[in-house]
């Protein structure tokens, strides 16, 4: 049910912004009210994080055109602090927390109450507790380290530093009646996700105008009083609550229908004239992976499989099944700690380090894009070649520029990556099409077998019909595919066969078709199958 009397708390009329060769905005007009949740949509690109970055005073006032107001008074913001005077926080995807610091430091930090100019531990830790148990939050202990949370509750602990309330702080608290969360959920569990979500109701039910960026349709629907769509950087539309509609949403996004976006799933068999009949890719047996942390526990256990040519190979499992553990370990990211048999096309392979396994024809899409993936200070050129910068070197040593920027090209071309050059800052470039330099890197490793944990994480649903798409025609001719995400539906459709995982162990196989997600969550869940 929307709560709000109608009025804007703030507005934005007419912004524009330019990167070099790219509009990012073409005078995007839009407003949010108290009381409510508002919803932002639109394909990667399509100017959400642009928007965002000025409301939050990250682009500075003069660098753009047009103009934002806050209870009517227009604004001028040089900073982020000045977003934040004006009662602006921003909750971004990467969580900026001290990690080394506790909970109570984290939430009063910058604003640290004192006592004859000194910290004031006791009030800071009173303070704290008060903003935890207003979300509802009194299981967190305001004194353990941030960086010990997992991450949905570390999540909730930046919310309540940025609802800190000017009653019970210093005389420059922000006391934000503004949040935006961008990407909230990309990193939670359903349980951890769930909770965020009554907190945002209890928000809103206090009166705070909550901005919220998602590419999760279902959660957006679920969640939002109004919707408003952004399409190559100008607004598509604005919905209310009664006209909400997945083919309408996601057409006003990209241009399509919704039964456009998701491919048929391709049945590929070995011993046609693209895919010869040969022994398995890889195989796998009685793989078990020591826990880091504690060798006498094992993260996976006796896992066996085989993955053939042509074929997709989806793993379904909930957070902490193991899902990732078994791709790096495969890709040598716990050099020689795992136990068990592997072959890769016949051949005994035991992972040592990542190079290791790409010389043995394996390549891993890590599912941490940020942390572990896209170097976003460096062009698109030099992200698309780091992992095969050598076949591009005469001598070993002197790399041939013009070759380079011909494989950079042609991945750019081929995965429609929308970038002005090839020199430009892979960092500048939406999630979907960093995504997609990633996937690129790999591609031009030529590798036998692509591991792919959670390819579509936070791209938008345009950009994840390409990517599925891209699975399906390098299957096609003969790559192996292993298929990793927590979007159950994709695995479910692109998969020819599904693995689902359960605390290290292989709980069921199944032929692609023949498994549907409630029962696949279920197995995954420890329930009856």
């Amino acid at each position: 049910m929307q709560r709000t009397d109608g009025t804007p708390l703030l507005t934005a009329q007419g912004l524009t912004m330019s990167y070099p060769g790219v509009k990012a905005l073409g005078g995007v007009d839009f407003d949010l009210r108290s009381g409510e949740i508002h919803a932002l949509c639109g394909e990667n690109g399509a100017g959400k994080s642009t928007l965002i970055k000025i409301l939050g005073g990250i682009i500075p006032h003069g660098a753009f055109g047009g103009k934002v107001t806050v209870q009517g008074t227009e604004c001028r913001f040089n900073g982020p602090a000045d977003a934040l005077q004006s009662g602006i926080r921003v909750i971004h995807q990467e969580l900026a927390l001290c990690e080394d610091l506790t909970v109570a430091e984290n939430v009063c930090l910058g604003e640290e109450p004192s006592r004859f100019g000194l910290l004031d531990r006791k009030r800071m830790r009173l303070e704290a507790a008060a903003q935890l148990e207003r979300l509802g939050l009194m299981d967190i202990n305001p004194d353990i380290r941030a960086g010990t949370l997992p991450v949905g509750l570390r999540q909730m602990v930046e919310i309540a530093r940025a609802l800190r309330h000017p009653s019970v702080s210093s005389k420059t608290s922000s006391g934000s009646k503004v949040l935006i969360l961008d990407e909230p959920t990309s990193a939670l569990s359903a349980r951890e996700a769930e909770r965020l979500e009554a907190t945002l109701h209890r928000l809103r039910n206090e009166g705070y105008a909550l901005l919220y960026i998602s590419h999760r349709l279902d959660e957006v629907f679920r969640l939002a009083d109004r919707i408003t769509v952004l399409r190559n950087g100008e607004s598509a539309g604005t919905l209310e609550r009664n006209e909400f509609n997945p083919d309408r949403v996601i057409s006003m996004m990209v241009g399509r229908t919704a039964d456009e976006l998701f491919p048929t799933r391709t049945v590929v068999t070995a011993g046609s004239d693209s895919i010869p009949i040969t022994v398995p890719l890889l195989s796998v047996r009685n793989w078990i992976l020591p826990s880091p942390q504690n060798p006498d526990k094992h993260v996976l256990e006796n896992i066996s499989f085989d993955l053939h040519a042509g074929e997709i190979l989806g793993i379904v499992g909930l957070m902490g099944a193991g899902r990732t553990e078994l791709a790096e370990s495969l890709c040598g990211l716990f050099p020689l700690q795992g136990r068990g048999e592997i072959k890769v096309e016949g051949k005994a392979y035991v992972p040592k380090d990542a190079g290791h396994a790409l010389k043995h024809g394996l390549a891993l899409l890590c599912e941490d894009r940020r942390g572990h993936g896209v170097m976003p200070d460096k062009s698109v050129a030099a992200n698309s070649t780091y992992a095969s910068l050598r076949d591009y070197c005469l001598g070993g040593w002197l790399i041939r520029r013009d070759k380079e920027l011909e494989a950079v090209n042609g991945q750019i071309n081929t995965l429609r990556i929308k970038t002005p050059n090839p020199h430009f800052n892979t960092g500048n470039l939406s999630g979907g099409n960093q995504q997609k330099v990633l996937i690129g890197r790999w591609l031009l490793t030529r590798p036998k077998i692509l591991i792919l944990d959670e390819p579509t994480r936070g791209i938008d649903v345009g950009a994840k019909a390409e990517i599925y798409r891209l699975i399906q025609k390098l299957a096609s001719e003969g790559m192996g595919i292993i298929l990793i995400s927590s979007e159950n539906e994709e695995v479910l459709q692109l998969s020819h066969r599904i693995l689902v995982l359960r605390n290290g162990h292989i709980m069921e196989e199944r032929t692609g078709g023949e498994l549907e997600l409630e029962e696949a969550m279920s197995i995954a869940a420890g329930g009856t199958t």
